[in-house]
């Protein structure tokens, strides 16, 4: 059984107790090592983008925006 078509041929011969055991694995793999979910993106540091063009401004210029309809 060490290939896709051998586990999926094997599959059907199982008892409750091994599908279980097989079910329990397959979890436990997806999962990653020790139980923990797999790495999303807000686990990744931050990302370097590059030089800002111009400041993003105070909050009096953003609500001066918003009312001109500059956004």
């Amino acid at each position: 059984m060490s290939t896709l078509a051998g586990i999926e041929a094997a599959v059907p011969r199982l008892t409750e107790e091994e599908l279980l055991k097989l079910e329990r694995l397959v979890r436990q793999t997806r999962r990653g090592p020790a139980g923990h979910p797999a790495p999303v993106a807000f686990d990744l540091p931050p990302l370097q983008l590059g030089q800002l063009l111009r400041p993003l401004g105070g909050r009096e210029e953003w609500y001066d925006e918003m009312l001109e309809g500059r956004v």
